[in-house]
């Protein structure tokens, strides 16, 4: 009933936009999940303003933030199907259509976001085969990281992670990361942690500290610590049946804009997730440093056998991840 109502009300909003830029060569809807303050929304911004003026308005950039078309599973769902043509959506969209790509997101694997943009320029074609048989096409990525856990009681070492009911997004790499930590995973969309939080569904939820205060989930729990578990790229990802129609010339201003809007949204998420740490700080919110090794090492001892699991394709993709990262 939920999703039903979703596409009806995703139908309205999209037919609404739609008629109001009759005029565009080319209407181009993109969905993601963050608030407006969040980077990635800024990143998308950038995006929707560099389209529009190097294709001199031929190309009209919608952008929907905040859920406002559903949630990021629903919107990877929109874009397969041809009723959306773009979303920033990782595993929990995109991954569940196209379950190799959870490859790109393996724990405890790039050291800084630098790292990260290097060994994911390095994969991007290996992933976009693995997404264009679904219907998919990938132009770009931005990223995030590190992600940390935020909990309502206070994790000072391994052994509180214990029964810990932790929120992860719906895809099998994070129950794993959840199991491996002893902790109980719960799979529940982003925009229903807040309320989860306060009510106590959930103990604790894992992200950026960006993600963490944009979306004000640190004014329900009052301990972050740092594991540090995970830089990752938010894919930029398109339709691939509206990506084959468009002119070579319309293809090279989407490429173009998005490696530029993502080399932004790069050289702002350093600074806001600086300033975010400090607001949560100011919250009052404790931030405690652990030894990061008794968590990775029962992540990364399943994380080799968890993706070869995945298959051969995957596996040496995984193989090319490690390898780049070690050459930084």
């Amino acid at each position: 009933m939920r999703y039903s109502n979703i596409i009806v009300g995703a139908a309205s909003v999209i037919a609404l936009s739609t008629a109001a830029t009759f005029a565009a060569d080319v209407t181009m809807r993109v969905g993601t999940v963050y608030q407006t303050s969040h980077t990635i929304s800024q990143g998308s911004a950038e995006f929707e303003r560099l389209v529009e003026e190097r294709s001199n308005g031929e190309i009209d950039v919608q952008v929907f933030y905040a859920e406002e078309l559903g949630s990021e599973r629903e919107m990877a769902e929109m874009t397969r199907a041809g009723g959306l043509e773009m979303v920033l959506s990782g595993l929990p969209g995109t991954g569940a259509f196209v379950p190799q790509i959870e490859v790109m997101e393996a724990f405890y694997t790039y050291d800084n976001l630098e790292e990260l943009a290097t060994v994911v320029g390095a994969i991007a074609d290996d992933l976009n085969a693995f997404m264009e048989p679904q219907g998919f096409h990938l132009v770009g990525y931005m990223y995030q990281g590190p992600r940390n856990l935020l909990s309502t009681r206070p994790v000072r070492e391994f052994d509180d992670m214990a029964g810990l009911r932790l929120r992860i997004p719906q895809t099998p790499l994070f129950v794993a990361l959840a199991q491996s930590w002893n902790a109980t995973p719960t799979a529940i969309s982003l925009g229903e942690v807040y309320t989860s939080l306060e009510s106590g569904v959930i103990d604790a939820v894992e992200g950026t500290s960006e993600t963490i205060v944009s979306s004000r989930f640190y004014e329900n729990a009052n301990y972050l610590t740092v594991t540090r578990h995970n830089f990752y790229p938010q894919p930029m990802v398109v339709n691939k049946g509206w990506w084959d129609g468009l002119s070579e010339e319309h293809q090279a201003v989407i490429n173009e804009s998005a490696q530029d809007a993502a080399a932004y949204q790069l050289s702002l998420h350093k600074d806001a997730e600086a300033a975010a740490m400090q607001t949560m700080r100011d919250s009052g919110v404790e931030i405690i440093e652990v030894d990061t090794a008794p968590f990775s090492e029962p992540v990364l001892a399943a994380m080799d056998e968890y993706i070869k699991s995945k298959g051969e394709e995957v596996y040496a993709v995984y193989q090319k991840m490690l390898e780049t990262a070690a050459e930084q």
